[in-house]
């Protein structure tokens, strides 16, 4: 069971990277590697931002900046003003 599973793994991966590294080198130019690196990575951050766990860290830490005890400890731990 454990090598079936194993070898489906490694196939799967296998066929993905083969995928990519065909991909690779039908490029070129090294702009065009970097276009499409930089896309990726744009699209990443994209649905990262627009997860529901990040939504919910970021409502959770701005609840927690407007308590009035956090809001007293910034002013107290902030530069005094000139």
């Amino acid at each position: 069971m454990f090598g079936l599973s194993w070898f489906d793994w490694w196939r799967r991966n296998a066929a993905l990277n083969w995928g990519h590294v065909e991909r690779l080198l039908s490029l070129h130019d090294p702009r065009e590697l970097r276009a499409w690196w930089l896309a990726d990575v744009r699209q990443m951050t994209s649905d990262y931002l627009r997860s529901p766990a990040f939504l919910a860290l970021m409502r959770l830490n701005l609840t927690l900046l407007n308590q009035p005890m956090m809001i007293k400890a910034t002013k107290m731990m902030s530069l005094p003003s000139r």
